[in-house]
């Protein structure tokens, strides 16, 4: 199986098509973001599922690792709603595929910069104009303190380039102490810490059967 590995439940077929191709586009731009031994094989093996999330759940997207499998689940809700806050939601979860940092905020803060960093490279293409709208909607529809992430990311990205990329990479290879990671984020943030918002997708997600090809 080769990336974007997508199966949808009760989704807009269109929509997940869409998605497909656009994942596909952006193959090469994930992985360089990833670390070295982050290969195209480990991104071929993650898997996306699209099915609506139940009505009491507080996410949209969160990222799940069931059987030694990994998974990267979005609510089909949000994906009729917006296509572009839904493939920033998945460039998020995909992410944390690779995202060694251990401290939640830090994991948060580097998957939102990635996320956002991969997307806006993407609508350039489109044009400044619409790349600037389609984020200001984004974040608009997105929890504040996910803003908050993604702002602490570019700030720390403006005052040294490609520190989260360096950090992740320390992280991975256990040479960065946790005590020195929370130092890294404290200065920028107030939060001590963050909600666990995938406390009700359990184990008891049924993430193969059901579940139709893209």
């Amino acid at each position: 199986m080769k990336f974007p590995q997508i199966k949808i439940k009760y989704a807009q077929v269109s929509r997940a098509k869409q998605l497909k191709n656009d994942l596909l586009q952006l193959k090469n731009s994930i992985l360089d973001f990833a670390p070295k031994n982050y290969t195209v094989h480990r991104l071929n093996g993650l898997r996306i599922r699209i099915f609506p999330f139940s009505r009491e759940e507080n996410c949209n997207e969160y990222f799940f690792i069931k059987n030694r499998k990994k998974y990267v689940c979005l609510n089909s809700r949000l994906l009729l709603k917006s296509y572009y806050t839904s493939l920033q939601y998945l460039l998020h979860g995909i992410a944390h595929s690779f995202c060694h940092l251990r401290e939640d905020i830090s994991e948060e803060v580097f998957c939102e910069y990635v996320s956002y960093a991969i997307l806006q490279e993407f609508l350039r293409k489109k044009g400044e104009k619409f790349r600037r709208r389609i984020v200001k909607s984004i974040m608009n529809a997105s929890p504040r303190e996910y803003n908050t992430y993604f702002r602490v990311g570019r700030k720390l990205e403006k005052k040294e380039k490609k520190i989260l990329l360096k950090l992740n990479s320390r992280a991975k290879n256990r040479k960065l102490s946790k005590k020195e990671e929370k130092l890294v984020f404290s200065r920028l943030l107030k939060l001590k810490k963050i909600d666990d918002n995938d406390e009700s997708c359990n184990d008891a997600c049924e993430l193969e059967k059901g579940f139709k090809k893209v």
